[in-house]
C-alpha cells in the first residue's frame, strides 16, 4: 500500500491528511503497424539567365521561329534517399467504474484482508 499526499486547491501540500492508495498496473502487448507514404516533390530553384551573344533587331514584320507559346522541356533525374522518423505511443482510456459492495462494519474487517486474499 502506498500513501500519496493530499494537495490543497491552491497546489499546497495539507501535511495532516494523508490519503492511503493501492496503486496497480496493467500492461498490454501491442504490434503496431502505420503504412507511411513518401510523396517526393521538385521545387525549382531560383533561375540565371546568361545572354549567348548579342541581341539581333530585325526590321519588319518578321516572323519568329518555334511555336507560339511554347515550352522546351527537358528532364532532370536524381535517385533520392528519404529517411522518416516514426514514434509510435498509445494512449490510455480507463471505462466506467464497476463497484461491488463487500459489506461494512464497525469491526476493523480490514485487519486480515492481505492473508485473505492469499488463501
Amino acid at each position: 500500500m502506498s500513501e500519496y499526499l493530499k494537495y490543497s486547491e491552491n497546489g499546497a501540500i495539507d501535511v495532516n491528511e494523508v490519503e492511503e492508495t493501492c496503486p496497480a498496473t496493467g500492461f498490454q502487448r501491442v504490434g503496431v503497424c502505420v503504412p507511411v507514404a513518401v510523396t517526393p516533390f521538385a521545387h525549382a530553384g531560383a533561375t540565371i539567365t546568361k545572354c549567348c551573344g548579342d541581341p539581333i533587331v530585325v526590321a519588319g514584320d518578321t516572323p519568329c521561329a518555334g511555336r507560339k507559346n511554347g515550352v522546351c522541356t527537358f528532364t532532370i533525374s536524381q535517385v533520392i534517399c528519404v529517411e522518416v522518423p516514426v514514434v509510435f505511443g498509445a494512449r490510455a482510456v480507463v471505462g466506467d467504474t464497476f463497484t461491488d459492495c463487500l459489506g461494512a462494519s464497525a469491526e476493523d474487517i480490514c485487519r486480515n484482508c492481505k492473508e485473505e486474499t492469499e488463501r
